[in-house]
């Protein structure tokens, strides 16, 4: 089987081999320098437990969002490039659903597959459109969650 990290591939494989691949991407991708600074948070935002949620959730949105921009340079070099960039987006997309928001609680893993493919195919260039979308995402998976 290869390891596309689609819907197949994700509903076969080990969390725990899940976790340690996209764990080690993540830390790959996103220097130490950065999320130090991702998460520090200022006093104002740990007053109480909703505002450090809030700058928590806030950080692994950001963190997420690096790591994702930073695939295209990771794999200029690779013959497979947008093979690679693709199966990786896959993977870091399962993280920021099951390892950062803990979304399997509320959305099936096949529905999120199902967004992340129509995401995939006009994807993001940048650290602050992945916000963007990522954001949007959460929207989405609020109003299943409710539905």
């Amino acid at each position: 089987m290869q390891r596309d990290y689609t819907y197949q591939s994700l509903s076969v494989m080990s969390r725990d081999e899940l976790e340690e691949l996209s764990l080690r991407m993540v830390h790959r991708l996103v220097p130490e320098e950065s999320m130090t600074e991702l998460f520090t948070f200022e006093q104002s935002e740990t007053e109480n437990e909703d505002k450090l949620q809030e700058a928590q959730f806030d950080a692994m949105l950001r963190m997420n969002a690096i790591a994702l921009s930073e695939l295209p340079a990771l794999f200029s070099e690779s013959e497979n490039k947008e093979q690679n960039i693709l199966r990786m987006q896959r993977l870091l997309l399962w993280h920021f659903y099951t390892v950062s928001f803990h979304l399997e609680r509320a959305i099936p893993l096949e529905t999120h597959c199902n967004h992340v493919e129509v995401l995939l195919k006009q994807s993001p260039q940048n650290a602050l459109e992945w916000v963007t979308t990522l954001t949007d995402l959460l929207r989405q998976y609020a109003q299943i969650a409710q539905s």
